[in-house]
């Protein structure tokens, strides 16, 4: 199947990246889309679909970080699973992460604030970050990527990860408090 993603890309750097990514994230994105769709072959599906529109748009990707490249792979494997679970006429329940990385509540945004602050709002705030704090809340809290997943993207320690997840969304707190928000 490698084969017909490759030959959608013209240019051999393309290639030789484009097949990187794909021994590199085909696991990670397989195992995205199995928790969604909770069967093998549908996943197997999904993360096909996802390489084709990976491949159609990989020249886009050039400038983007590794990082951005890896969180785009995982969001795109995961909206194929979801795409095809509707096609498909799934009724299922989409499955909450199974991780327990969510002891620290009191870290944690509520939904509540959310709704009444407006989205436009919550992603100016997250843009106002530094990049190390976005690029984190970012992978874990839009793409929903586990923190292992994370600090396996970008290098670090999964403790590292959790920390700096910490981190930003007391910068985030902070940066909402300034505007008059409470959270």
């Amino acid at each position: 199947m490698l084969s017909v993603y490759m030959a959608m890309l013209d240019e051999p750097e393309d290639k030789a990246r484009f097949e990187d990514a794909y021994n590199r994230y085909r696991g990670k994105m397989l195992a995205i889309a199995y928790n969604i769709t909770r069967n093998y072959h549908d996943a197997e599906e999904a993360v096909s679909n996802a390489f084709f529109a990976i491949a159609r748009n990989f020249g886009k990707l050039r400038e983007r970080s590794p990082q951005e490249r890896a969180a785009f792979y995982c969001v795109v494997a995961k909206n194929c699973a979801y795409d095809l679970m509707r096609k498909n006429g799934s009724r299922n329940e989409i499955p909450l992460d199974d991780e327990t990385d969510i002891e620290d509540v009191s870290t944690d945004v509520s939904d509540e604030a959310l709704s009444d602050i407006g989205y436009e709002r919550i992603v100016d705030a997250i843009r106002s970050l530094p990049e190390q704090y976005a690029q984190v809340l970012y992978m874990r809290c839009v793409t929903g990527i586990s923190t292992k997943e994370i600090a396996e993207i970008t290098g670090d320690t999964d403790g590292g990860v959790r920390k700096r997840l910490e981190r930003a969304r007391a910068k985030l707190r902070e940066i909402l408090e300034e505007q008059g928000i409470t959270v």
